[in-house]
């Protein structure tokens, strides 16, 4: 088993309100990093931290669940890191799991329906986060359904937790055209090198 310094571990509680689609962003995250050879979903039964019988009728998360990635090390030279996710459940009857299993997170990343903006566990969360000195930062799930709307949601982000709330990255298209949009700009071919025109002028020329 492949060991790691503490130094190189990376604790990331991923909290918010029941349906926010925690389960299915730590899915995500795992696929993108390449430890799951498919990308499961919820509504399939197929994610990796609802495992449990009654998590997979439901399609909802009872307990905390952990996962694991590997990702590049920007500050380190050619070494990984491991991040632990820790998939905590949202709904109100689990709230005293969540609190009790945030406590190991390094950080916390609270999911919030775009559709919906800010919600009870919202701010419940945030106020766990602020017990425990955790840094913490929103990310905006469900946004090709229909109604999602990101200014909507920074807007209820803002009146609930002040205008220090800010976008770090900024989304292109709406609703169902989102995922369209994103899939056009990875499919834009590469200009070829004889098409390309040279440059006239140089910064070692200047």
């Amino acid at each position: 088993m492949k060991t790691y310094l503490t130094k190189d571990i990376r604790n990331v509680g991923i909290v918010g309100h029941g349906g926010t689609g925690k389960t299915q962003l730590v899915s995500s995250l795992l696929f993108t990093a390449g430890m799951t050879p498919r990308w499961g979903k919820v509504a399939e039964g197929t994610t990796t931290t609802d495992f449990d019988e009654e998590e997979i009728a439901r399609k909802i998360s009872t307990q905390t669940a952990l996962a694991h990635a590997e990702w590049p090390c920007t500050l380190c030279a050619g070494s990984n890191v491991k991040i632990n996710f820790l998939d905590l459940p949202g709904y109100g009857t689990f709230i005293n799991e969540t609190k009790a299993s945030l406590i190991a997170a390094d950080c916390a990343l609270i999911a919030v329906d775009a559709h919906v903006g800010a919600q009870v566990t919202t701010e419940k969360d945030w106020d766990f986060c602020l017990e425990y000195d955790i840094p913490r930062a929103f990310v905006l799930t469900w946004m090709d359904r229909e109604l999602a709307s990101f200014e909507r949601s920074m807007e209820s982000l803002q009146q609930a937790f002040g205008r220090s709330v800010v976008a770090l990255q900024l989304p292109i298209g709406t609703e169902r055209g989102l995922a369209m949009e994103n899939r056009r700009l990875k499919k834009f071919p590469p200009r070829s090198p004889k098409t390309r025109k040279k440059p006239t002028k140089s910064w070692s020329n200047l």
